[in-house]
């Protein structure tokens, strides 16, 4: 209860407020937080009697907060106390309301690109593929998002793979023009390997030996590898040779010649660009000694030369690259870099940097080879690396500045063309219009970034990822399945994405995507086949978040269910509450022992809720996650845990009573929290921090403002975007 006394001691009351405030404790609060021994260490007696004076701390604001919340969702006074009334609680929040500050401490502004903005950048500026997840450390998660501001590291290994990738993804989206050409090695000129020797005219190998030697290529494309050898012919085979790149056989080849200048054997394949190993491996050696009546057989083969041809086909004609020729062929060296720059670094280079940039080469240089130098520094700068914004703090973004916020937001990638032109004009400046923008690049199919970037973090199923169902306990739950559950939630956002559907249907949908895999798991008959299929539902229980494989997994543990984890989940995802962290030293449930008979989770939770200082977050988590207790820890449905009847009963702290997902799912309709819980997910995930206080009363009111039939998840993203935050460099309130 010493949440909803503090309410009224962190600020001087209002005049004439005194009695009210001092008659409120008393009634409700002073049996539990007075001498000796006052709850959380808050001893309300002495602040009656006037003894002690406490004065507004800064400190305590988050603690307020967290009071707040419990006041809105019911759950303060606790059911076992008496209720004040109404009139006192609603004059309670809106003290609270004046008490809490609109400012908090902003967090940093300036933001990275993460692992996957810079592939999808990259894929859509050059059509290039290129693996982050293998070559970037991974991104930290702040708040809730591997996009948070305040995480965005930027360590010594990082910058050294910026600067790797910078020359990779160049080269690729602006490959060297190159001639076929043809690169002949003598045994001089090749390493050897294994049971192998050179001579003046060949190199011999006698046992399974190989001739190597690293070249550069130019640009990936068809190149063709030949040999020129002749073997010793010995047993029932002739001496065979796999042609090599990188240690990887690409094929083997036969030889048939038996003596000097020997043949050519040739094997064309698709090489990447780089400096990579070419080898000839001889790989069927075969010796008998002489012995009685047998004549000593020697398989041995011998190469004269290695030789590689290619690139073999022309360079692959991607769009980007045809821009930056036609550029190169039509305008000046600096008007390319003008228009290569705005790309890459989403608004006008000045003219110093245009100067600098095509310093690096020299004039007389091809002019792709030029572009390509340039590009290469554009993709190692910061201001491609960093979403840098150069407006103050108080002013409106700059149009480009605009524009990127809503690409990456929208599409976690650069702006398109048609994007950085409407900035150029100044047009995005104006809500009418960029109120049109935002419904186009929800319309584009780069806005699947919301389902696998923003959704998969925010709902969960990211966390599939690393999950991991024991095998033995729920033998269905391989990759495969863990795959199908992922897809399932990702089509359901989708569609409750572009379709607008109402967001209540997050809680209790009519419909979900299922393929035959996940179909069996569910119970559904008539199911066939690979390919998720929308089907329509009559079941209650599974429709919504709430029955979906993916959250129900990613909320479990390896063998069993965790009610807390689910709570968890529920209450921060879909009633928006923040939960602090478990007080140290509070240790987490044992799993069950072989052989031994464990106490229902009920039981041991009940145990754990014991402890004074678990219960007042375990009496919030608890009854939600049993609710859930019908699925099994990979999703199934089940009425029963072994040989125990499931109890899916819950109590919430503000008295009410469900059983089941059915009742769950509508005492959650009625908080109306959702629409608020998700606004707020949004905005951090757009600016990249959390919403100030000031900045989260601005959102519920805007979500408030909409009906039901207008609440959406594009609604709340125009809610979103309109925010003072958004268009402003820096927070407002």
């Amino acid at each position: 209860m010493w949440p909803c006394a503090l309410l009224l001691l962190q600020a001087p009351p209002a005049p004439g407020a005194d009695e009210m405030l001092a008659a409120l404790i008393r009634g409700h609060c002073i049996e539990c937080h007075s001498t000796p021994r006052p709850k959380g260490d808050l001893d309300l007696a002495a602040w009656i009697d006037g003894s002690t004076a406490l004065s507004g701390d800064a400190s305590l604001d988050d603690s307020l907060e967290r009071v707040r919340e419990r006041l809105l969702l019911g759950e303060m006074p606790p059911p076992s106390r008496p209720r004040p009334a109404e009139t006192e609680l609603d004059a309670a929040l809106a003290w609270l309301e004046i008490r809490l500050p609109e400012a908090a401490i902003v967090r940093p502004t300036l933001r990275r690109l993460n692992r996957s903005e810079y592939e999808r950048t990259v894929r859509d500026l050059f059509g290039v593929s290129y693996p982050t997840r293998e070559f970037f450390p991974a991104d930290d998660v702040g708040a809730m998002f591997d996009n948070d501001a305040a995480v965005a590291t930027a360590g010594e290994l990082a910058v050294e793979r910026w600067i790797e990738a910078a020359e990779r993804v160049a080269t690729r989206a602006l490959p060297p023009i190159v001639d076929c050409t043809t690169r002949q090695m003598g045994p001089g000129e090749l390493e050897v390997e294994g049971g192998a020797k050179k001579y003046a005219t060949e190199l011999s190998m006698y046992s399974v030996g190989k001739a190597f030697t690293r070249l550069d290529l130019p640009r990936s494309g068809r190149y063709r590898i030949e040999v020129s050898a002749f073997g010793d012919m010995a047993g029932d085979e002739a001496p065979r040779l796999s042609f090599e790149f990188d240690g990887r056989s690409l094929g083997e080849r036969e030889i048939h010649a038996q003596s000097a200048p020997g043949e050519t054997l040739d094997l064309t394949a698709s090489l990447e660009s780089g400096s990579h190993e070419i080898a000839a491996r001889f790989v069927n050696d075969y010796y008998v000694e002489k012995g009685p009546g047998v004549e000593r057989q020697d398989r041995n083969a011998h190469l004269a030369s290695l030789t590689l041809v290619g690139p073999l086909d022309p360079a692959p004609a991607m769009v980007f690259t045809q821009w930056i020729d036609a550029l190169l062929a039509e305008k000046s060296f600096e008007s390319t870099l003008h228009a290569l720059g705005l790309r890459v670094w989403r608004r006008p280079l000045a003219a110093d940097e245009v100067e600098r940039l095509a310093n690096l080469s020299e004039p007389s240089a091809p002019g792709r080879e030029r572009a390509r130098l340039a590009l290469v520094a554009m993709l190692a700068s910061p201001h491609f690396i960093y979403r840098i914004e150069t407006t103050n703090s108080a002013e409106t973004l700059s149009a480009y500045e605009l524009a990127t916020r809503l690409s990456y937001f929208l599409w976690a990638s650069a702006p398109d063309m048609r994007l950085l032109e409407i900035a150029a004009s100044g047009e995005l400046l104006d809500e009418t219009v960029r109120a049109r923008e935002i419904q186009r690049l929800l319309r584009d199919a780069r806005s699947r970034s919301l389902v696998e970037e923003f959704a998969g973090q925010w709902l969960g199923w990211r966390a599939l990822e690393r999950a991991t169902p024991d095998l033995h306990t729920f033998p269905a739950a391989d990759e495969a399945l863990l795959a199908s559950m992922r897809q399932e939630s990702e089509a359901f956002f989708e569609a409750m994405l572009r379709e607008d559907r109402p967001l209540e249907e997050f809680l209790d949908a009519d419909f979900t995507f299922v393929d035959e895999r996940l179909a069996r798991l569910y119970g559904m008959e008539g199911i066939v086949g690979e390919g998720m299929r929308r089907i329509h539902l009559t079941d209650r229980e599974r429709g919504g978040l709430l029955g979906q494989a993916a959250i129900l997994t990613a909320t479990s543990n390896p063998t069993r269910t965790s009610p807390v984890k689910r709570g968890k989940w529920v209450l921060e995802t879909l009633l928006g509450s923040r939960v602090p962290p478990p007080p140290p030293g509070v240790g987490a449930l044992s799993e069950p022992v072989a052989g031994v008979v464990p106490k229902t989770l009920r039981e041991q939770l009940d145990l754990h809720r014991s402890k004074e200082d678990c219960a007042s977050c375990h009496d919030r988590l608890d009854p939600l996650g049993f609710a859930l207790e019908g699925f099994d820890a990979i999703g199934q449905r089940r009425t029963h845990e072994g040989a125990l009847e499931v109890d899916a009963r819950g109590t919430f702290a503000d008295g009410t009573q469900v059983d089941g997902v059915v009742a769950l799912k509508h005492y959650l309709k009625s908080r109306n929290a959702f629409p608020q819980s998700l606004a707020r997910a949004l905005f951090l995930y757009a600016i990249g921090r959390a919403p100030t206080r000031g900045e989260e009363r601005e959102l519920q009111r805007a979500v408030d403002g909409l009906s039901a039939t207008q609440r959406s998840v594009s609604s709340v993203i125009e809610i979103v975007c309109r925010q003072p935050a958004f268009s402003h460099a820096g927070a407002l309130r």
